[in-house]
């Protein structure tokens, strides 16, 4: 998931939203307590979803990479090394964790892996953007495109229940080879999938078609977004990409390439929102990004970019 993915993919208001998905009646000074509740509900979700699926959960690049890696270890918990929010690379991202470590994530195993993306900040008056958010990604063993679709569908459909006429893709001629699988589970991949133009995804580098695990390389992976309507007018699918202000994207589904193992990847918060109708503030959740900073004991440049 590149560095600009969500640049404009926007929202309406929450108030508009939340009139179309379910949600939790609450008071507006309640919001971003219920949001977090409901944040909450939807990590110990997916990290039993996970478990159940025979994979093993992995110490993320933490900001309390102590407390972390005691608190796996006391409960049993294979760990990767963890490491800083901070990736270690100024010159991209400002020195912030902008994706899950690809290269450093075993098969059969998931993370939770805290992130903040700079471009974000010019994108703060959109409800789906925070300058922290919490993405989860896992890499199955031997997965081909097909695998990886079909463990998606499973996890958004089956488990988590949303809505199948709600979801929608977006990806690259490369995508052609996972039409059957969408066919067969009742969403037709000639109604339900945006092409674009190959050339124009690869010179954007933004995923949703292509992704490079490493910024400034050129070995790239064949990614399919999946996106989630949100808003109130009735369309099957995105028209244009980016997508209007009808979607949000919700995930993405390794389907080819050898710069890393296929596999998918769920933004928790975005997961959380198109279950509940409810998000966080950027104020709320910027707090907790110079906490996590600060117990890392890292200031990498790019923070001063939310200050």
């Amino acid at each position: 998931m590149g560095l600009n993915r969500r640049r404009v993919v926007q929202l309406g208001t929450a108030a508009t939203v939340g009139t179309l998905l379910p949600r939790v009646a609450i008071a507006a000074a309640d919001w971003n307590e219920a949001f977090e509740q409901e944040f909450s509900k939807t990590l110990d979700h997916l990290r039993t979803t996970f478990s159940d699926l025979g994979f093993s959960e992995v110490a993320p690049l933490s900001i309390a990479a102590d407390h972390l890696s005691t608190t796996f270890s006391e409960i049993g918990v294979n760990e990767v090394a963890p490491r800083a929010i901070t990736s270690g690379r100024d010159e991209y991202n400002g020195g912030l964790r902008h994706d899950f470590d690809q290269s450093t994530l075993p098969s059969n195993a998931f993370v939770i892996q805290p992130l903040a993306r700079v471009a974000d900040v010019d994108e703060k008056s959109r409800a789906d953007v925070l300058p922290l958010f919490h993405e989860v990604g896992c890499h199955p063993a031997d997965a081909d495109g097909q695998a990886t679709t079909r463990l998606m569908m499973h996890i958004l459909t089956e488990v988590f229940d949303l809505n199948p006429s709600r979801i929608a893709f977006v990806s690259v001629p490369q995508a052609d080879n996972i039409r059957p699988v969408l066919d067969e589970i009742g969403l037709p991949f000639s109604e339900k999938v945006l092409l674009r133009d190959e050339a124009e995804a690869l010179a954007a580098r933004d995923a949703s078609g292509f992704f490079f695990p490493d910024p400034f390389g050129n070995d790239y992976i064949v990614t399919m977004g999946v996106y989630y309507r949100v808003g109130d007018f009735d369309e099957t699918a995105p028209t244009a990409y980016p997508p209007s202000a009808n979607w949000t994207e919700i995930g993405e589904i390794v389907i080819g390439g050898e710069a890393a193992p296929l596999g998918i990847s769920i933004g928790a918060e975005r997961l959380t929102y198109a279950l509940t109708g409810q998000y966080p503030t950027w104020k709320q959740r910027l707090g907790l990004l110079f906490a996590t900073a600060e117990q890392d004991g890292a200031d990498p440049p790019g923070l001063a970019a939310f200050r």
